[in-house]
């Protein structure tokens, strides 16, 4: 089995900011890749990280990050991310999918029960969804353009310090990566 792990945004535009961690998206995610790529490959899967190129257009860039990750060819693509809001009571995982990939939205819930179970947060569950939330609505690329089934797994909300600090906490202790690993390669195996 091959899963792809993409690390959300890049060096430039590093995505939402955690307060309670002092630490943007691109970031703590990059630290998160760092420990469930292993967690995968413990597992028997062939695992490959990713990254959206830096200096490029959104659009460009994601057109050249699905075309990596396609020419790869793996069965499930996940990449990393989390929310945030201006109210700052919003919590939880919610895993993002396209609207008609079957496969897409049964990685997305196994993977957002696993997270949230390991965090402690509020399981927000698979979400259909093909527009991105950000300002101008672009569409979502790597979901719309993958061949294989993706996800976008927001792990909690960067706006909540609980919440920022139990995900941080699920991470550092290995809780995160293992539950994520075990959901992915059991949703594969499944397929």
């Amino acid at each position: 089995m091959r899963v792809a792990i993409s690390v959300g945004h890049d060096a430039r535009s590093q995505g939402a900011f955690s307060l309670a961690l002092d630490m943007h998206e691109h970031q703590w995610n990059g630290l998160f890749a760092d420990a469930l790529v292993p967690e995968l490959e413990s597992r028997g899967a062939v695992v490959k990280r990713f990254e959206r190129p830096s200096g490029l257009g959104y659009q460009t860039a994601m057109a050249q990050l699905t075309s990596e990750i396609n020419a790869w060819g793996p069965d499930l693509v996940v990449e990393l991310h989390f929310n945030a809001m201006d109210d700052p009571s919003w919590a939880g995982c919610c895993v993002l999918h396209w609207p008609s990939s079957t496969r897409g939205n049964i990685a997305a819930a196994a993977i957002s029960e696993a997270a949230a179970e390991a965090i402690g947060n509020r399981n927000r569950g698979a979400v259909a969804q093909d527009k991105s939330w950000n300002a101008g609505r672009p569409p979502l690329y790597l979901l719309r353009d993958t061949k294989a089934p993706a996800t976008i797994m927001e792990s909690f909300f960067g706006s909540s310090s609980t919440d920022s600090i139990a995900a941080d906490k699920a991470r550092k202790s290995g809780a995160l990566p293992e539950a994520v690993a075990q959901a992915i390669v059991d949703v594969i195996a499944s397929w």
